[in-house]
């Protein structure tokens, strides 16, 4: 019986140690699948990082405003340039548009590209102290089997070239005014010539100089637009020198008296002969 009794005992402990052995492999099966996991995890989100950092640096490195919207209409990202632009003082991820902005004009343009998936050349006034004119392309993301995951706006500023849009419109009616009213005044010294007036020739040598006058009037006008030009290139060159205000100012008077006599006003020019500026008289 005792032998019996001690083989027993010496199976059930060869048994116990070979669950304990097995126990243990599991044990350290089990970490060493869950160090792999932890480390997978671990490289997936520092590659996620990663390329979160490459494509903020890449949208920051743009000197477009960029703005990235998610599926629920929630801001991504905002690069640098879209902050300067809208002089955005805090971080705006995680915010809607009209949270972050306040903007309406921009969160129907959102909405509307949600639903056409493509809007080009919108041109947006910005809402701040000093609004400037942007023009916004906007376009929907997706995934790699097409299924949308947000919008993407594209911000240029264009306030400079709408401010020279309106400068030459401004210079075209200044320009046309201008050329208008000498050809006027010599189309009417000519008629008033051609009905007499040059059978006196002191009438006559007076309006001619008029007509000289304002022939060299249109002359100055048509250099201008030829410095403006030059002025674009860079190419014109200033000839300062001490220029007489008196005797610039006269020259003024005389070509407007005969409307200041249709208004039956009086024009007197009061500068003295001293008083002179650096400036380039033609101009």
């Amino acid at each position: 019986m005792w032998p019996a009794l001690i083989f027993a005992g010496l199976v059930a402990v060869v048994l116990l140690d070979y669950w304990w052995l097995q126990r243990r492999r599991r044990s350290e099966r089990l970490l060493a699948q869950q160090e792999f996991t932890a480390q997978a995890l671990l490289q997936q989100q520092q590659a996620y990082a990663q390329a979160q950092a490459q494509q903020q640096a890449l949208f920051n490195s743009m000197v477009e405003g960029v703005l990235l919207l998610d599926q629920a209409g929630k801001i991504k990202l905002a690069n640098q340039s879209l902050t300067r632009l809208l002089n955005l003082k805090a971080d705006v991820r995680g915010q809607t548009i009209p949270e972050a902005f306040r903007w309406s004009a921009l969160a129907e343009l959102a909405d509307h590209v949600a639903v056409e998936e493509q809007v080009l050349g919108v041109e947006l006034e910005s809402p701040d102290a000093d609004p400037r004119c942007l023009q916004v392309n906007a376009s929907v993301y997706v995934d790699q089997e097409g299924k949308p995951q947000g919008s993407i706006l594209v911000f240029h500023d264009i306030t400079r070239i709408k401010q020279l849009e309106n400068t030459r419109r401004e210079f075209v009616a200044n320009v046309s005014h201008e050329l208008r009213t000498p050809l006027s005044l010599i189309k009417g010294f000519v008629e008033t010539l051609l009905d007499g007036a040059k059978n006196d020739p002191e009438v006559a040598s007076r309006f001619l100089q008029k007509i000289e006058t304002h022939a060299d009037r249109l002359t100055y006008l048509i250099e201008d637009l030829l410095t403006i030009s030059k002025l674009e290139s860079g190419q014109a060159v200033m000839n300062l020198q001490s220029v007489p205000l008196r005797e610039a100012v006269e020259r003024a008077i005389a070509d407007l008296q005969s409307r200041a006599a249709e208004k039956k006003a009086t024009l007197e020019n009061q500068l003295s002969d001293e008083l002179c500026a650096q400036a380039d008289a033609d101009r």
